[in-house]
């Protein structure tokens, strides 16, 4: 109807999938691949599960068509609402064989005489079921009779079981252990994400012809990718109503407030409800995994994290001791003292133990909260991976963190925090052997798939520790950063928890390198680019104006109006080692700076006390830069974002002042983070003032310092790490069941 009038050579948005409009994102390329290695290894199982809609059956005839037929015979069953008798039968017909009034057993003799036939003349058969969730026990057990099948050394039958998440769910059952270790690849096909979305759209587009007409607003593609989620199907559906509506109005433009109106439209018709009444979400199942259901824009976020649900936790919100800022009431909790210890300890779950315990994601300092928020959004959207457990380390005398933790983690959207380990022990050491009391525990109780892991403090480590000690995989982001000094307590802390992990994301391509040469086996390290980029992008949009901080914490506006702007300090490791006299040496430095630029120093309470500690009354009156006390996160990235250059010791600072393009001076002889001082805009300065004010004197009296993004730094890092996870998990569970029939 619309394509003569926009000048299409036929109608973009089909329904109906169609190997010519395959678009290959970045889901899609890794399935496919899945699929090509399949086919050419021709034998055992390839597993691939996706949404409705998400562009399964479009990936199988793409496979299809590039599949040479004389060398490969493709048979493809999509009815599979049968039993295990009349599966035998379709599969025979597939392949071109007669079978009626057949017995089982002269069917089973005729199917491995065709595909003996085959072997002999060099050609392979390949069986594909699509919607393979439909198949009960009884019927997928006699495909796994038919992959016994051989000619001499070689399998007569290559099969892929294609279906929809609940697939997964089948396989994990008991009675599927033999079918399991005939998996050789699995793979599941996520939504698309907003840049694809939109590529989606304009590919499919120019396919037909597309000259920009109509032209797409760019605020109208975001809509659409809210609308629909990033879901294939979903997306054509709207599209393809865009057009219509578009053309009826015989306007050349779409733009969002279109988007809007027809989704309301189209999700009415699907649901029976007015289009102009509030959308109330009447299922808990996410939506990727929704029938056709379209969901506002503003509740994209919120049904993301529904259908992962979180264990009851029988603890008082506000044990003894617990403190009583408001902000921390209302949370499930534990400290040592709560936690049984004398547990016997059961290993993860293998073969018939059902479904696979949770992710343990431990966040051990303020910059693991805002990690965790990425990697747990995250991993909310894949159905393939287990539920989450959160669970944050907190010091029983440090309530401003405690109180920062809090804060940071309602700004950033993290789901409920599941349990918060208080240590109540005043000496480091007292500490750490609380932190393994606890964790241990926690291992015990909730018998975790695995443990997530950020960060380098000394708690990250033992929790490293104590998982590996026990058998529990560990799962390490931020892999990989070295500066080189292992006298330096960091470094062997990011050492020991590097190589005591199963599983490693590295978000940077020297920290890939530095595996390698530490020997770490490459499969068990990902590039996947660094998730506080993700945090840094989803904060963005809400961080604070820094006109609100300072007003808040009683600075005096002037500090904003400098000529020169400002800078931003913040000093995360200034009282580690020979703090005391570190810390002296940069004050005097700084309060040089102030002379040229404003200062905005946010600090912890026991940076404040030591540095006025060591400061002369008369230095104290003098000093012209605007101190306040720690900012929550949103706060902090308000100020970067607007500040003339950050100066830090904060790995974290580094990495996110370099992909907001802000010059930063790293106070620090030494740097882990490589990525941003060898492409971005990270200089390290150390301790020398003569260093940090001829870089400071470049900064204010040139332009911009040239800079590119670091690989991988684009804000979908997070998703990289899931998407990894979860063919981990799946590959660690298929090894488990054979050890698992080996034993027995």
């Amino acid at each position: 109807m619309y394509e003569q009038f926009f000048g299409l050579t036929a109608p973009p948005f089909q329904i109906n999938p169609d190997p010519s409009f395959y678009f290959e994102s970045k889901g899609h390329g890794s399935a496919h691949q899945y699929l090509r290695f399949g086919a050419f290894q021709g034998e055992g199982f390839i597993v691939v599960t996706g949404d409705i809609g998400a562009g399964k059956t479009t990936l199988l005839r793409a496979l299809l068509a590039e599949l040479d037929p004389a060398k490969v015979v493709a048979a493809q069953i999509v009815s599979t609402q049968l039993e295990a008798g009349e599966l035998l039968s379709a599969v025979a017909l597939a392949f071109g064989i007669p079978c009626d009034g057949m017995s089982k057993a002269k069917l089973l003799v005729t199917l491995e005489a065709y595909l003996a036939s085959l072997a002999t003349s060099n050609r392979s058969a390949l069986l594909i079921i699509d919607e393979a969730q439909n198949l009960g026990p009884a019927a997928i057990e006699e495909l796994r009779m038919l992959s016994n099948f051989q000619f001499g050394n070689r399998a007569l039958l290559q099969s892929f079981l294609v279906g929809q998440p609940e697939l997964r769910d089948i396989l994990r059952l008991p009675q599927m252990e033999q079918l399991r270790q005939r998996v050789i690849a699995s793979c599941h096909l996520g939504p698309m994400d907003e840049a694809e979305t939109r590529a989606y759209i304009e590919h499919r587009l120019r396919h037909v012809g597309w000259d920009k007409r109509p032209a797409f607003a760019d605020h109208a593609f975001v809509a659409i990718y809210h609308w629909s989620g990033g879901v294939p199907r979903r997306i054509n559906m709207l599209c393809s109503r865009l057009l219509l509506s578009t053309f009826l109005d015989n306007q050349e433009t779409i733009d969002a407030a279109r988007v809007d109106r027809v989704a309301a439209e189209l999700r009415a018709e699907l649901s029976g409800t007015d289009p102009a009444a509030p959308h109330r979400a009447t299922s808990d199942k996410p939506a990727s995994a929704a029938h056709a259901t379209f969901t506002e824009p503003a509740q994209v976020a919120a049904v993301a994290t529904r259908g992962k649900s979180r264990p009851s936790v029988a603890r008082p919100a506000q044990p003894q001791g617990r403190p009583t800022s408001n902000a921390l009431r209302g949370i499930s909790t534990a400290s040592t003292a709560d936690l049984d210890l004398d547990l016997p300890y059961s290993p993860p779950p293998e073969a018939g133990d059902g479904m696979p315990g949770p992710l343990l994601c431990v966040a051990a300092s303020q910059a693991g909260v805002v990690v965790m928020s990425a990697l747990l959004r995250a991993f909310a959207q894949r159905e393939d991976l287990p539920r989450t457990v959160l669970v944050q380390i907190v010091a029983h005398d440090a309530i401003e963190d405690a109180e920062l933790a809090v804060r940071n983690a309602a700004d950033l959207d993290l789901p409920p925090t599941d349990f918060i380990l208080e240590l109540p022990a005043r000496s480091v050491a007292g500490r750490l052997a609380e932190v393994m009391a606890a964790i241990a525990s926690l291992l015990h109780q909730q018998r975790p798939s695995a443990v997530i892991l950020s960060g380098d403090e000394a708690a990250t480590v033992v929790c490293a520790v104590a998982a590996s000690q026990i058998g529990v995989p560990v799962v390490r982001v931020d892999a990989g950063l070295r500066h080189g000094d292992r006298a330096a307590l960091r470094e062997t802390n990011r050492v020991l928890i590097d190589h005591a992990s199963s599983l490693l994301c590295a978000g940077e391509r020297p920290a890939l390198a530095r595996l390698q040469a530490e020997g770490i086996p490459a499969n068990r390290v990902h590039m996947t680019g660094n998730p506080w980029i993700d945090a840094m992008h989803h904060a963005l949009p809400r961080s604070v104006p820094p006109d609100l901080t300072v007003k808040s914490h009683g600075v005096p506006s002037d500090v904003l109006t400098h000529p020169r702007g400002y800078a931003l300090v913040w000093l995360e490791h200034a009282l580690e080692g020979d703090g005391v006299k570190v810390l002296t040496e940069l004050d005097s430095a700084l309060r040089r700076i102030s002379k040229s630029i404003a200062l905005i120093w946010p600090m912890p309470a026991a940076l404040q006390t030591a540095l006025y500690a060591n400061r002369t009354s008369a230095e104290v009156q003098s000093l012209t830069i605007a101190t306040m006390s720690s900012l929550s996160y949103l706060e902090m990235l308000g100020l970067m974002r607007e500040a003339t250059c950050v100066l830090t010791d904060s790995g974290w600072l580094q990495d996110q002042s370099a992909a907001l393009g802000i010059p930063c001076l790293t106070l620090a002889t030494q740097s882990e983070r490589l990525a941003s001082i060898q492409g971005g805009t990270n200089v390290l300065v150390g301790g020398s003032i003569r260093r940090i004010f001829r870089e400071m004197s470049e900064i204010l009296n040139s332009d911009d310092k040239p800079s590119r993004l670091p690989e991988l730094w684009d804000g979908h890092a997070a998703e990289r790490i899931a998407w990894h996870l979860s063919n981990w998990l799946l590959a660690r569970q298929d090894l488990a069941f054979r050890a698992y029939l080996e034993r027995a």
